[in-house]
């Protein structure tokens, strides 16, 4: 199946997977830093509001390290908002790291450009602070009414020009000068580099009065708004303290408290649910082996190793009489439970039809029809389907846009056996599905799998492809059913490592061993 149909998911994946370590990275990065600046620097001529400020600074620091980590750890709590708040915290740790290098130049002398450059860009980081964290506060709290709309294009209109009045500072003391002796001072405007935090308090406000969000979302707003309140009251009360940075990630932490603790109980009691769907699944999947050890007639064997807690993809195999083995591998698109729902739906459609007596093209023909009937959800399932006559090895198949089968001859390598493709089921109905006939020879070996086995992808995002599958089986082809399964499994496992699985592995083997030999014949045909 085509793996358009898991892009969005992998971009998400892959985001995630180099955002959430490199956030990580860079606190720790900055917490390393912070100390060892302090080391080189000392306490020697600090003021006790100083080294509170430092000491704050550096704790805030390492609680940012502390979250940025267990987001690496927490896979279970990743959505679309981790980044963001991964990039929250990133920047809280940088705004802090910067808070600290401002007190450790402080008075003096000959660092006096160094103090200057360092506070511009502490003014700066806290305005792009300010808006990340409304920006984290907007989604998570789902503010989309016209008002929120409205101020958050104003706040981003803002943005440009409040950090533009922050780089003034490098040529004109518009919010602070420092001193010839090396002193950070306040200046009379200083209450202008407020206007962006408290114009973001106002719309917060705001919302607050007008929204019906609940009484757990209303606390987790309020938190955005009285602890940057207090904390200007207390730096008002005395320049030697400056909280600021430390107090937004005190908010930080009360929003990552809240919302994730909800969430962890959302998240035990799906996975409950996704424990009983699984059971119902790989109940309806065939497990025992051997089946029918009472047939001398073949061996099979298949397995299923979904990149989920439900998978997408199925197998079937199953005695239509006593004469006919029908085979089927089928991929549906999507995963997790809805997928799962319309496998079982599929599978049983496709079996009824199949006991029927039809031949495989109009089995595919009927349950296509079927699906497309009432399939609003717009899903779609990929069905390779075969009813090999045990008597004389006759195998007669239709395939649905699903992976060509691998065959071995008694004698030879397995190798790929490609025939033209029907369209998907549940595409389009109508659809006819062509028939290909073919006679397997006593010792000849059929595999067939899902694309999730060649899509299979390495940390560098390379394919493991069909020269690695051939080869893997082709490694072991005297094997059983089994044992060939298993040499796919290991050289994909090898191949991929610990990189995510974004895609179901589903394979099935079955090993004819018939008396009869007969000359191997191919012809194509169209269901009537």
């Amino acid at each position: 199946m085509n793996n358009i149909k898991e892009l969005p998911q992998k971009i998400k994946k892959i985001e995630l997977g180099w955002m959430i370590p490199a956030g990580f990275g860079i606190s720790c990065a900055l917490l390393a830093a912070g100390i060892l600046t302090l080391m080189l620097r000392g306490f020697g001529g600090m003021e006790g509001g100083w080294m509170f400020s430092i000491g704050a600074d550096l704790f805030c620091m390492a609680v940012s390290v502390m979250l940025s980590f267990s987001c690496v750890l927490n896979y279970k709590n990743r959505n679309e908002h981790t980044s963001v708040f991964v990039t929250l915290l990133t920047v809280s740790a940088l705004s802090l790291f910067l808070d600290e290098a401002a007190w450790l130049v402080q008075g003096l002398a000959p660092l006096r450009g160094i103090n200057l450059v360092i506070n511009v860009f502490h003014f700066m980081i806290g305005v792009v602070l300010i808006y990340l964290f409304w920006q984290y506060i907007r989604r998570v709290l789902k503010m989309e009414n016209t008002l929120m709309t409205a101020a958050d294009g104003i706040l981003n209109l803002l943005l440009i020009p409040s950090l533009l009045l922050c780089a003034v500072n490098f040529f004109y003391p518009l919010y602070f000068e420092i001193t010839a002796d090396g002193f950070y001072a306040r200046t009379d405007k200083w209450y202008i580099s407020q206007v962006y935090l408290c114009f973001a308090l106002l719309i917060v406000i705001l919302e607050l009065l007008m929204s019906q969000a609940s009484r757990r979302d209303r606390l987790v707003a309020v938190s955005f708004i009285m602890i940057p309140l207090a904390n200007q009251a207390l730096t008002q009360i005395s320049f030697g303290i400056s909280t600021q940075y430390a107090a937004m990630l005190v908010s930080i932490v009360l929003i990552y408290g809240v919302l994730f603790a909800d969430r962890e109980k959302t998240i035990s009691s799906t996975e409950t649910e996704l424990g009983v769907a699984t059971r119902i699944q790989a109940n309806m999947l065939p497990t025992t082996f051997p089946f029918m050890p009472e047939r001398s007639e073949f061996d099979l064997y298949a397995s299923m190793d979904p990149a989920k807690e439900v998978g997408g993809d199925f197998y079937d195999f199953f005695m239509v009489d006593d004469n006919h083995l029908a085979l089927v591998m089928a991929d549906v698109s999507g995963k997790g439970i809805p997928a799962a729902l319309f496998m079982m739906a599929s599978k049983i459609l496709i079996k009824n039809r199949v006991m029927t007596g039809e031949s495989p093209g109009k089995v595919l023909r009927a349950v296509n029809d079927q699906i497309c009937e009432n399939n609003e959800e717009e899903m779609f399932v990929t069905v390779w389907l075969g009813v090999l006559d045990l008597r004389d090895g006759t195998l007669i198949s239709a395939n649905a846009g699903h992976e060509y089968p691998i065959l071995k001859e008694p004698d030879g390598d397995f190798e790929l056996i490609k025939s033209k493709h029907g369209f998907v089921l549940g595409g389009m109905p109508g659809m006819k599905y062509r028939e290909t006939e073919m006679v397997l020879q006593p010792g000849a070996k059929l595999f067939l799998y899902t694309d999730g086995v060649p899509e299979a992808e390495s940390q560098s995002e390379t394919q493991y492809g069909y020269d690695r599958f051939l080869k893997a089986l082709n490694s072991r082809k005297d094997g059983t059913p089994q044992q060939l399964l298993a040499a796919v499994e290991e050289s994909v496992a090898a191949f991929v490592q610990d990189y995510i699985q974004f895609d179901d592995l589903t394979m099935l083997c079955v090993h004819y061993t018939g008396t009869q030999k007969k000359e191997e014949k191919a012809d194509e045909r169209t269901d009537g």
